[in-house]
């Protein structure tokens, strides 16, 4: 008993009590799927604590998928507790990364690399780095016999590296695992708590050895978190126009009930 040896239990932190109250108000069903909680500012003033405690208590209704976080604002799951963040943790197929990359299969093969370099000066700023600073770079080549159809080049952030555990091993431990396997990474993040924005760019650029001097497509992508921090960029090459990439997108419906 917590008064045997003249000891007590710790008081529990702020920011759980106060994401234990609006996790009751969710499951309360008060606070509707879909209804957008107050500002940062007002739930502050509200529960007469700070900012940052409010994010930290956000962050736990994140880590368990009653809500979620973008531009406009945290909003709560249509899910039933647990099941959205389930979701998360089994990483679909069209969640894999680097988005859009062809899967191993008959006729063409896929290698990886895991690298600790610079990023180039144009990305460095976006990345959070200063120029010349290394990171983790993932490589990334699809191959049909001997011809290259799909090559990406992604640099990932330190503020990405330093969330998600998994990473940051791979970066003290790099030349043990210059083959890593990073298809789970988006699942890694929203296991971190992290809301991913994915912003691309289509361009036919000029050909070069790899496409036989036939223009090839490249997609620019700038992955961004809830916090707007640039996490990711990653440049998708497709040496061959026709190997361009296919994506696959579901929307569930939501459960709505005829009326009585």
């Amino acid at each position: 008993m917590p008064g045997t040896h003249g000891h007590s239990l710790p008081p529990v932190p702020r920011y759980l009590e106060i994401a234990r109250d609006l996790k009751s108000t969710i499951e309360s069903g008060t606070s509707t799927p879909g209804h957008r909680l107050p500002a940062e500012r007002i739930l502050a003033e509200h529960y007469r604590s700070n900012r940052q405690t409010i994010r930290q208590a956000l962050d736990v209704l994140r880590q368990e998928g009653l809500i979620s976080t973008e531009k406009r604002g945290s909003f709560v799951r249509g899910d039933r507790p647990g099941e959205a963040h389930a979701r998360l943790l089994q990483a679909p197929p069209e969640a894999q990364f680097p988005l859009g990359a062809l899967s191993p299969r008959a006729g063409i093969a896929a290698s990886t690399r895991l690298v600790w370099e610079a990023a180039p000066a144009t990305y460095a700023t976006q990345l959070g780095l200063r120029p010349g600073s290394r990171t983790l770079v993932h490589y990334y080549t699809a191959s049909a016999g001997d011809r290259v159809i799909q090559h990406a080049v992604s640099y990932l952030s330190p503020s990405l590296i330093a969330q998600i555990p998994l990473l940051a091993r791979y970066e003290r431990t790099l030349s043990h695992h210059t083959h890593s396997d990073l298809r789970r990474l988006y699942a890694w993040a929203a296991d971190a708590g992290l809301s991913l924005e994915h912003n691309e760019q289509l361009t036919m650029a000029p050909g070069d050895d790899r496409s036989d001097g036939v223009p090839q497509l490249e997609i620019h992508r700038e992955v961004r978190d809830q916090h707007h921090r640039t996490v990711e960029i990653t440049l998708l090459t497709f040496p061959h126009a026709e190997q361009g990439p296919i994506y696959h997108f579901t929307s569930p419906a939501r459960d709505v009930r005829p009326p009585l």
